[in-house]
């Protein structure tokens, strides 16, 4: 059953304007819940709110809201405080698509001024701007956002539809070809792009805390005809153990997965780590989708097939290289990130463009604002990131020829920093940022780079909002750490240094008295 694309929005926004418009351009169907709420009582909604109580009105749009939910292939008017309702939010998000109106409150009042009376819950005085004020987090968690300010309702429609065709698609040429989807409407496709093979069976394994997706990409595979098991886990670091690792098998097996079957793992790195080594291990390999909900693993842990569990020596110390048979990113998933993730994820995408593409970087500093509030604005950079990777990991695709360390400025010190601070103290992306700026000081004393291209990347990085927890770390405890990086060779750690913005290159000769006076000039110690 194809999805449904719901319109949500304020009072007086233009949802049940533009609905139909949407329809029409789409082919599709268009109803509008409060009508519908209207028909099946034989009541205005002013007449059920009077006589029977608000709470009885959203009694009855939930209902409608559930048969609308289960019908699909529909264009979808909600009504202005459908999203207060956590039934509600599920259904929608279980079954389609939703799109936010964005109308200021002038707007909104003038249009609401044309049909007075008609809203009861807008009887008292500055009840409009309340409600606008209130309900807009709400709102703020839908896959597309329009402006309707100045914007006629055609118009509107036609960017939502553009909106909703609005996907890249980044190729990893590795000896198996896959593909990254970025876009609004992968989750909905997923099905038509990888599914099992006749007899097959698909088993999902969603991080609870998005458990939301889980059953969206559920009825996605049962539409298509095919059967889907959901597993919910905690997508803590207990999950990458070995006793975890086998708990996974034994619901692989109770769901009757075998190698005709599919692996979709939903969340961040955690779920790419467990999820996948399990995928990979389990009956000698099992295709695995992997749909990351962090920034960082959208721009980087999900890319390039590496998976990896945890020893009680060590992290990541039992893995594979198996490269995924899809990468799907729905980029307004990434909304309801906290702070420091975004920060964290940032960070990663910052290394990049410091290594490997100055236009990048360039392009990340100017839209940091408006990337850090909102991250899902920042598909074109995910893509671009996600492009960076893609074509490294096809030249260096199991991690053996020295292509890859490119992709790990910032991350020797930075592994080392979240080791001595304590894994959990600091987030990874949060870790490297402190690395970066070791590494550009160790550039500088290298002879790598100049005092004032360090200086302008340093200022930059230094304003970023991460905890001030690594000041105090003993700066001998992490250059011990820094030589115990998984990535030391023979001759040394290696590090990757600057040479210039978007220039990198390998450095084996960095004795730990540098890596001390690094720690120091940033303030480490």
């Amino acid at each position: 059953m194809p999805a449904n694309i719901y319109l949500c929005g304020p009072p007086g926004s233009g949802k049940s304007v533009v609905a139909p418009l949407v329809a029409q351009l789409r082919g599709l169907d268009a109803v509008d819940i409060d009508t519908l709420v209207e028909a099946n009582a034989g009541r205005r909604i002013a007449q059920i709110v009077d006589e029977d109580g608000v709470a009885a009105f959203r009694t009855l749009e939930r209902e409608t809201i559930a048969r609308v939910a289960a019908r699909g292939d529909v264009v979808v008017s909600l009504g202005g405080g459908a999203l207060e309702d956590g039934a509600n939010r599920c259904a929608i998000a279980e079954s389609g698509i939703l799109v936010f109106l964005d109308a200021s409150v002038e707007t909104c009042e003038k249009n609401v001024a044309r049909h007075p009376g008609t809203r009861p819950l807008l009887r008292e005085p500055g009840a409009l701007a309340r409600l606008h004020r209130e309900r807009r987090p709400r709102y703020l968690d839908a896959a597309i956002r329009v402006v309707v300010d100045g914007a006629t309702p055609r118009a509107l429609a036609q960017s939502i539809d553009a909106a909703l065709r609005d996907e890249r698609v980044v190729r990893v040429a590795t000896a198996k070809p896959y593909d990254v989807a970025i876009g609004p409407g992968v989750l909905e496709s997923i099905a038509t792009r990888v599914a099992p093979q006749a007899g097959g069976r698909a088993v999902i394994v969603v991080d609870r805390h998005v458990e939301a997706l889980g059953l969206r990409v559920a009825r996605a595979y049962h539409d298509a005809g095919l059967h889907a098991t959901l597993i919910d886990v905690d997508a803590d670091e207990s999950l990458k153990s070995l006793g975890s690792i086998g708990t996974l098998y034994g619901r692989f097996v109770e769901a009757q997965l075998d190698r005709r079957g599919i692996v979709v793992g939903i969340g961040g790195g955690t779920i790419g780590d467990a999820v996948g080594f399990a995928a990979a291990t389990y009956q000698r390999g099992v295709p695995f989708v992997s749909i990351p909900t962090t920034l960082l693993s959208a721009v980087d842990a999900a890319i390039g097939g590496k998976t990896a569990i945890n020893l009680d020596a060590g992290k990541n110390l039992v893995g594979t290289v198996t490269q995924p048979a899809l990468v799907a990113i729905a980029p307004h998933t990434l909304r309801s990130l906290p702070q420091r993730d975004v920060v964290s994820g940032y960070g990663e995408m910052l290394k990049y463009g410091l290594a490997l593409d100055a236009a990048l970087y360039r392009a990340l500093r100017e839209s940091e604002a408006a990337l850090l509030a909102d991250p899902a604005t920042a598909i074109d950079a995910i893509a671009r990131c996600v492009a960076i990777k893609a074509e490294i990991v096809a030249r260096d695709e199991d991690d053996r020829a020295g292509i890859r360390a490119m992709l790990n400025f910032g991350h020797t010190v930075g592994h080392a920093v979240e080791k001595v601070a304590g894994f959990g103290t600091l987030r990874h992306g949060e870790a490297v940022i402190v690395g970066m700026r070791a590494a550009l000081a160790l550039s500088v004393a290298r002879g790598a780079l100049d005092d004032a291209a360090r200086d302008d990347v340093d200022r930059h990085l230094a304003s970023l909002p991460v905890p001030d927890a690594w000041r105090g770390l003993d700066a001998d405890a992490v250059v011990a750490a820094t030589r115990g990086d998984k990535k030391r060779h023979a001759c040394g750690t290696q590090f990757v240094l600057l040479e210039a913005l978007g220039r990198a290159r390998l450095d084996d000769g960095v004795q730990p008295g540098d890596v001390r006076a690094a720690l120091h000039r940033i303030g480490l110690g």
